[in-house]
């Protein structure tokens, strides 16, 4: 992972949400306690990386990922529940501050800043298991010139090279998309997609919950891969403060806690 080595700022007074650390009759320690600054971050489905535990805890890669970068911070960060199209309509709005695991792009750079980048993803093929050794070696392309139906999720980004099959209006009718990612394997088991684009991972916690481990498999090979960044809303989060968060970033990289977190939750 490639990372710009930032200067910690000598404070983060001025981040967004931010309060007075204490009245003025406050005494010097509580003063000293109060976090700096709070965040609100959106949130959306997507074990291993966003999820909720039966007992309500909210956890996962990312989650734990932008909480350390909130503590490395003093910030205070909370999160909010949504589905990933709605989710993008409250940043543009500044109703929340960040998410986590965005792609930079020209049309997101219009209401967002983005961090550097902290994790790799990647994204591939998957298929009825009955279906799989048909599919396997056919581009994304050539699947789609054949009439294959792919599922996708709404709002996500799957890199450049996959959105121009996607946006290309011969193949409107054949791109499905769902709210969620669960659905979209649910739409592959009911045969009304013939592919799905999904993360390995996500993919990997899905089949295992639902039960589907056995009728879907992925293919070999990537359709994308590159790295993902926090985005942080422009009506709510300036410049300045993208830049003390990448500080923090930077110094739990060189401490090794972003490596041990992608370890813990890959089983390396």
């Amino acid at each position: 992972m490639t990372r710009w080595m930032l200067p910690a700022m000598a404070g983060f007074s001025l981040l967004v949400g931010c309060q007075p650390a204490a009245t003025e009759t406050s005494a010097a320690s509580a003063e000293a306690a109060s976090p700096a600054c709070m965040l609100t971050v959106g949130w959306d489905p997507w074990e291993p990386y966003s999820y909720e535990t039966l007992e309500g805890r909210i956890t996962g890669l990312d989650v734990d990922l932008v909480r350390q970068m909130g503590e490395a911070a003093d910030c205070e960060v909370r999160f909010h529940k949504g589905n990933w199209v709605a989710l993008l309509d409250e940043l543009r709005a500044g109703e929340i501050d960040v998410l986590m695991a965005a792609t930079p792009t020209a049309d997101r750079r219009d209401f967002a800043h983005f961090s550097e980048p902290y994790r790799d993803e990647s994204f591939a093929l998957f298929a009825q298991q009955a279906k799989a050794q048909m599919y396997q070696g056919t581009s994304l392309e050539a699947l789609l010139t054949d009439g294959k139906r792919i599922g996708i999720t709404d709002g996500y980004y799957y890199g450049d090279g996959v959105q121009a099959l996607l946006s290309d209006p011969q193949f409107d009718a054949q791109i499905i998309a769902a709210p969620v990612p669960e659905a979209n394997y649910r739409h592959l088991e009911e045969g009304l997609v013939d592919v799905v684009i999904g993360d390995p991972y996500v993919a990997s916690a899905v089949l295992r919950r639902t039960g589907l481990g056995e009728a879907i498999e992925q293919l070999r090979g990537h359709v994308h891969a590159g790295t993902v960044t926090f985005m942080f809303s422009r009506e709510s989060v300036s410049a300045e403060q993208v830049t003390a968060m990448n500080a923090a970033l930077d110094r739990l990289e060189s401490a090794g806690h972003i490596a041990g977190t992608l370890d813990r939750y890959r089983g390396s």
